[in-house]
């Protein structure tokens, strides 16, 4: 065993940061665990400052409640565990407070003159021999650059990050001991930008309102060092700054940048503002930084004779290339997703105009932007004189969250999938949970963020990042009376107040605690999530149903398929439906959280007004004999998943999402609100296999049609790209988007089998064993550690399994296997369902039925209808199969399945399936499986 890791408040050695309780947690490593003791030591420099006793360790988080933190200290932290043997393990990091409560000591400086786009403050200063302990506080508005002598401060772009600049600026901490150890002469230089304050941003207007949080670029800095006799040493922003035009001459987010490297060193009058912000504090935001390095796969000459790059993959960030320009020289590089008919094209970004234009000094070095970031695959580079390849290089950009989940099966294109997914994440986590990086948008959305932040928290870990965010969607609450924006920061945009989208106030801090166990989100967040329920009940008494959100304006099933509006962006699944149903979640989660918290009046509020709306709903959106109103597969998946369905008729329910799949040939037609619901539904109701085949569907509309059409993220509609391979030009269309990749939740918890119990610290291992996928292995980080899971069928008559299991510290699972009564561990036999400590282990069984890749009622005709053995003992029990044989039927039915005809075939005299029919026809499925796999046996490996 060994200790891998110390995390403070998730983090790791934190340094600035807003801590306001203090959680430390130790990440331990083996394949079998002692029971172990624990004790936390924090010191500052060589004095104790707080120290628990050895206590028995549970788990591995001390929450420390007890210690008074202070302004600009580190503080060492030491964990020591110890078995009964009394071996010792023992590991060390640090954390350092940033201001805390002290204000910045200099002043808001910068140029008046609003016509400029970029701008450059610096100072000179004198630092003697021996300098410890240099420390930079700063912020900027918009965004800045610091530098020492040239030396880029920090590794983080973007600074300070996107927030609401009128309610709050974030002051980061940069260690520069390093950068001040030559005595003598440094310059500290600050460079401005536009960035969110003051560029381009928003939807009110087409491409964006300028100057939303004001029009004048400042900075506020404060240098600390001490000298070698340990005097502490400061220089602070103060009007004595020299301000000078910027070699950024002009950058914004949509707009991209232009650096002009000739640019002369034009002295500019240095000004003093007052405050522009409410509140300047310490920082929330993870550090965007640079991640993966993309080289070029391609050079692409098009037919215009235009040389386009293609990075093989769409992402977030720039490019980076090697200045081998005469000096004066301007070159441009345009971004892009995709290549039409042979040639660049961006018109899916609509006003943004997504470019980077340099002017050569003449000097060799790599050139990059600063100040902007794009969303792009190709990138079109113009007049430069030869393009070699290698000295360009795509730099991804995110915020700094370690990857904390993966999947992989035997398929590739699912894996594929997966990958895409996750570049999907990565691309539009910068700061805030963007909808897209590329076109005129890149808003802090909130119902994206909403549905996909389970599955974003298993592929990463998110709980600082949604920290952040979700005090963003409270600020803008506080100044909404309790509505949540459709994004937030909201801009230059005051409409919200909206399900799904708005209940992120509640979805993001709930979903954070349970992956966690943390507390301290819904600590901080519990009023904002109360107030967004408390609002919509305000909003209902208004319009006369206290318990019902009805006749309001909403975004609905957004991109559904199965659309009846005349502009083909909201599904047919009742908008008050979907809104009354996500009153009732938002408002059971709050009288969760409020039980959480040990709030116990608030807890009675919010369990009794939930009951209320579960009532209201049952009476208002199904009939007396409990059928839902509207069959749409949105509506039914969501009633499953919320519970809101009336007593005894979840199997019902369950049978007629399945028949509405069916319905449409066992792909979906689900949008914004019924995807990320409608696999869940099935697999937890019974119905895995049909979740399954949706999911595989290769044809439109699915997720692998996406990866079959050269996907490597996610899309903003399923038919973004369409069947010829053109675009679909409808002026809202993103390569990018991540919101249908909360697929990755379901594969999670219903393919690996991870179910995590609300403590975060109890999870069920139930893996959903389909043959079409033989192999399975996934990770994802629980409390206390690391949990994984990969199962194998060993054999192709799927009579043989194997299950992995790494089970962290702190942690117990139960292994819940399909198709089995027992399973054995060593020779060992456990019954179903037994619940295995901290560990590694590797389980086996022979499952009551076989594991077949076989076909069903479900499956469509298409996938079979060629196997003469199989549809000649199918036309021996089928009713109307000699009608499919008929000229012209089958390719006229062969997309339907036997259960949508059975259904369907009653107009023309057939009667539907009875359930030993159905049983009967399923056996000779099955039956034909067997043979063929006992047939591939000799050969399976």
């Amino acid at each position: 065993m060994r200790i891998t890791q110390i995390e403070i408040n998730h983090l790791h050695q934190p340094l600035g940061f807003q801590l306001p309780e203090l959680v430390i947690t130790a990440l331990v490593s083996g394949e079998s665990y002692p029971k172990l003791q624990r004790r936390l030591t924090i010191q500052v420099d060589d004095r104790i400052v707080y120290q628990t006793a050895w206590q028995a360790a549970s788990d591995l988080t001390f929450h420390v409640t007890d210690l008074t933190l202070t302004p600009r200290t580190r503080y060492q932290v030491l964990v020591q565990l110890k078995a009964p043997d009394q071996q010792t393990w023992q590991q060390t990091t640090w954390f350092e407070t940033g201001l805390l409560d002290q204000p910045l000591a200099g002043q808001w400086i910068g140029s008046s003159r609003t016509d400029l786009h970029g701008i450059e403050l610096s100072k000179t200063i004198t630092v003697p021999k021996g300098v410890q302990n240099g420390r930079l506080y700063m912020t900027g508005l918009g965004l800045y650059e610091a530098y020492l002598d040239g030396h880029k401060i920090g590794d983080e772009y973007l600074a300070p990050g996107f927030t609401n600049y009128n309610y709050y600026v974030q002051v980061a901490t940069y260690d520069v001991t390093a950068l001040l150890q030559a005595a003598g002469q440094h310059q500290l230089t600050i460079r401005l930008a536009d960035g969110w304050y003051r560029g381009k941003i928003g939807l009110s207007q087409h491409g964006g309102t300028a100057a939303v949080y004001g029009n004048t670029l400042m900075a506020n800095a404060e240098l600390h060092y001490q000298d070698a006799g340990g005097v502490d040493q400061r220089l602070v922003t103060d009007t004595s700054w020299h301000a000078q035009l910027s070699p950024v001459t002009h950058a914004g987010i949509y707009y991209g940048e232009d650096f002009d490297a000739t640019q002369p060193a034009t002295t500019i009058p240095t000004t003093s503002f007052p405050q522009p912000s409410k509140y300047v504090v310490d920082r929330l935001s993870l550090p965007i930084t640079a991640h993966e390095q993309l080289p070029v796969k391609q050079v692409i000459t098009t037919p215009r004779g235009e040389t386009v790059l293609d990075f093989g993959q769409n992402f977030a960030g720039w490019v980076t290339f090697r200045n081998r320009l005469p000096k004066g020289a301007k070159v441009s590089l345009e971004f892009g997703e995709l290549m039409q008919h042979g040639e660049f094209y961006r018109d899916n970004l609509r006003s943004a105009r997504a470019s980077f234009t340099y002017v050569s000094d003449g000097r060799d070095g790599l050139v990059r932007p600063h100040f902007t970031y794009f969303g792009f695959r190709y990138v079109r580079v113009t007049d430069f004189p030869s393009i070699d390849p290698a000295d360009f290089t795509g730099i991804a950009l995110y915020s700094d969250m370690p990857m904390t989940g993966q999947i992989t099966t035997d398929r590739a294109d699912v894996n594929q999938l997966f990958r895409n997914i996750q570049w999907g994440q990565k691309s539009n986590f910068l700061d805030v949970p963007t909808d897209c990086p590329q076109r005129d948008e890149r808003l802090g959305w909130t119902g994206d963020a909403a549905i996909f932040a389970k599955t974003a928290s298993y592929n990463m870990d998110t709980y600082q990042f949604f920290t952040k965010y979700s005090f963003d969607m409270a600020v803008e609450q506080s100044l909404h009376q309790g509505k949540l924006t459709l994004y937030a920061p909201a801009v230059d945009q005051p409409d919200g107040g909206k399900a799904v989208w708005s209940d992120a106030a509640t979805i993001i801090p709930w979903t954070m605690y349970q992956r966690t166990g943390d507390t301290t989100i819904l600590t901080r967040q519990f009023g904002a999530m109360a107030s967004w329920v408390d609002w919509i009940r305000q909003r209902t008494k208004t319009h006369g149903q206290e318990f019902l959100w009805l006749d309001d304006e909403q975004l609905g099933d957004w991109l559904a398929l199965d659309t009846e509006d005349i502009m083909h962006l909201k599904g047919r699944t009742p908008d008050d439906l979907i809104a009354s149903a996500y009153y009732y979640y938002s408002a059971s989660i709050v009288a969760q959280a409020a039980q959480v918290l040990h709030k116990q009046p608030e807890a009675t509020y919010y369990q009794d007004l939930a009951k209320h709306i579960k009532q209201a709903f049952l009476a208002e959106f199904f009939t007396a004999s409990g059928r839902l109103i509207t069959q749409t597969q949105t509506g039914l998946a969501l009633c499953l998943t919320f519970d809101l369905v009336p007593v005894d008729q979840t199997v019902a329910l369950t049978k007629q999402l399945a028949a509405a799949v069916a319905k449409h040939r066992n792909h979906l037609t689900t949008g914004f609100v019924g995807t990320p619901a409608l696999l869940p539904a099935l697999s937890a109701n019974g119905q895995h296999d049909l979740a399954v085949d949706v999911f595989l569907n290769e044809s439109f509309p699915g997720w692998l049609s996406e990866v079959q059409h050269g996907a490597t993220t996610i899309w903003e509609r399923w038919d973004s790209i369409q069947a010829d391979g053109t675009i679909n030009d409808n002026g809202m269309n993103s390569l990018n988007h991540y919101s249908a990749g909360a697929v990755m939740q379901w594969a999670y918890e219903y393919l690996v089998g991870i179910q995590a119990g609300v403590d975060a610290r109890h999870v069920t291992i139930r893996p959903g064993i389909n043959a079409q996928l033989r192999q399975v292995s996934g990770q994802t980080r629980l409390a206390t550690g690391t949990v994984k899971v990969a199962w194998q069928l060993l054999n192709a008559t799927g009579s043989q399994v194997q299950v992995k299991l790494t089970i962290p510290y702190g942690a117990a699972a139960k292994a819940r296997l399909p198709r089995a009564t027992t399973w054995t561990i060593d020779g060992q036999v456990y019954a179903n369902g037994s619940e295995l400590p901290a560990g590694d282990y590797r389980l086996t069984y022979q499952p009551q039925r076989s594991f077949l890749n076989e076909f069903s009622v479900q499956t469509q005709l298409v996938k079979y209808n060629q196997q003469t053995v199989l549809t000649k003992k199918l036309s021996q029990v089928v009713p109307f199969w000699e009608f499919l044989t008929l000229p012209g039927n089958m390719a006229n039915f062969e997309h339907y399945s036997l259960m949508q005809l059975s259904a369907e075939m009653r107009g023309i005299g057939f009667t539907p399936f009875t359930a030993a029919q159905i049983d009967q026809i399923n056996q000779i499925f099955t039956d034909f499986a067997l043979a063929q796999a006992q047939e591939e046996e000799p050969n399976h490996a």
